[in-house]
């Protein structure tokens, strides 16, 4: 443990009350990430996230106590940008050279890297939030941001439908909140986020930290229904996935010392899942709307291209470019092509059946305005980018707090709670790769800091 040290004195009531409130605020924040840019930032620069941190940052650092550093975290992120750099250094006649829609190797290079950064000090800063008590902020944030999220979902509701006074507030919200993507969208609720997957990033971590917080049954009902109810008007195969599984597992922890209710519930499930298949034209219809459920992300098919006899885009898409990162790690198996450089190689790597897909033939458009290409898989991307190296340290990283925090998994304390939400959030992610590749997930970084914090403080929140 490495500690920075300053006088050993407590913080003032007002500058505790401060820095608790810049906590909660910093949560909200992750909310929206679709504001207007105001820093030179990358792709940084549409989270709000990002314009309040410094205050949170510089809050602590204000405060008399020491700012401390562990040594997972020293370890991680030396292994980490370690694995980046050697990256860098093993593909730099390439990355000088590289250029594509009016972006460079280099450019590339100083964006990623501000991303992997930015990540590893909300890492540090919230760990030193958490040793010095502020937990109750974090939740308390989460709890609040679920309800804003709802609020902005029954506005942009209200917008479908044309709601006098709703709508209009809906439209003034979105010229600020929603800057990039634009008012018009999809009927899939995306309530503050840039779009519908994104949404499922964002409840990703503030689900399970709002329902670590509540301490009534009342509490955690309300946050349960907003979140089942964000999750299927989202119409996003991501966020069903991703929530559904993290239910499972906040499920298992509540119930794994009556394993005989968990028995009995799985084959009541299965009975009746039986039963309606036998009723006939019931389980025709079932199978063929679970069948759209996997693929399109609705029941009603694909609900973005007029019918379910129409092949999946985003499915097309979304394989194209994996297949692209999957040759890449082949051709660079131990430290990849070099953070950043995954777009540089993909109009190269393209199938031409793959046109077929009017957003791939948009990926390969030069014009610096058209969109970047993602891997749509943050697992393909470290793989295609860092390597085995840098995947594995990635995803060891995340495993092994995974794990420590299940172990200590309760729905029965406060302590056991704020561990479960961390691995409901540390779960999230892996299941988040899957289908985003952005370091941006803040949700993340905070869930591990959470995680290595936890230790220092659990006599305090028994």
């Amino acid at each position: 443990m490495i500690a920075l040290s300053a006088p050993q004195t407590l913080p003032d009531l007002r500058s505790r009350t401060l820095a608790g409130f810049l906590v909660a605020l910093c949560v909200v924040m992750t909310a929206f990430n679709d504001i207007p840019a105001m820093l030179p930032a990358g792709e940084l620069s549409s989270d709000a996230f990002v314009y309040v941190f410094p205050l949170l940052t510089l809050c602590l650092l204000w405060h008399p106590g020491r700012v401390e550093v562990p040594t997972f975290f020293t370890i991680f992120a030396i292994a980490l940008v370690g694995t980046i750099l050697a990256g860098i250094w093993a593909n730099i006649d390439t990355i000088a050279t590289a250029d594509f829609k009016g972006r460079s190797g280099k450019g590339r290079v100083i964006t990623q890297s501000m991303s992997v950064g930015f990540g590893l000090m909300v890492m540090l800063v919230f760990y030193n939030a958490i040793i010095r008590g502020y937990v109750g902020a974090l939740t308390k944030g989460a709890f609040i941001a679920v309800l804003v999220m709802a609020g902005f979902g029954v506005l942009e509701m209200s917008y479908w439908y044309g709601i006098p006074g709703l709508a209009q507030v809906h439209e003034a919200l979105s010229g600020f909140f929603h800057a990039t993507s634009g008012l018009f969208y999809t009927q899939r609720l995306r309530a503050t986020a840039f779009e519908v997957s994104w949404t499922a990033v964002m409840l990703t971590f503030l689900f399970p930290f709002a329902i670590a917080g509540t301490k009534r049954t009342r509490g955690t009902v309300l946050i349960l229904g907003i979140v089942v109810v964000m999750t299927v008007l989202a119409s996003s195969r991501t966020a069903m996935l991703v929530v559904g599984l993290q239910m499972m597992m906040l499920a298992f922890v509540m119930l794994r010392r009556r394993l005989d209710l968990i028995v009995h519930m799985v084959t009541a499930g299965c009975i009746a899942l039986m039963v309606l298949f036998i009723i006939p034209g019931v389980g025709e219809k079932l199978g063929s709307d679970i069948a759209n459920l996997i693929e399109y992300g609705s029941a009603d098919g694909n609900i973005d291209g007029g019918g379910t006899d129409r092949e999946n885009t985003s499915n097309i898409t979304r394989l194209a470019s994996i297949r692209v990162g999957v040759k890449l790690f082949h051709e660079h198996p131990i430290l990849g092509i070099g953070l950043g450089q995954y777009g540089f190689y993909y109009p190269s790597y393209i199938d031409a059946a793959d046109l077929r897909s009017y957003e791939v033939s948009q990926f390969l458009i030069i014009d610096p305005e058209d969109l970047w290409p993602p891997t749509y898989s943050m697992h393909v991307r470290l793989l295609a980018e860092t390597g085995i190296v840098g995947y594995a340290i990635w995803l060891g990283t995340i495993l092994i707090l995974l794990l420590r925090a299940l172990r200590r998994a309760s729905a029965s304390t406060l302590i056991g709670r704020i561990y479960l939400a961390s691995a409901m959030t540390l779960l999230g992610w892996l299941l988040l790769g899957v289908s985003i590749d952005s370091f941006r997930f803040f949700g993340g970084w905070i869930a591990i800091a959470v995680v290595l914090a936890l230790p220092r403080i659990e006599g305090r929140l028994r």
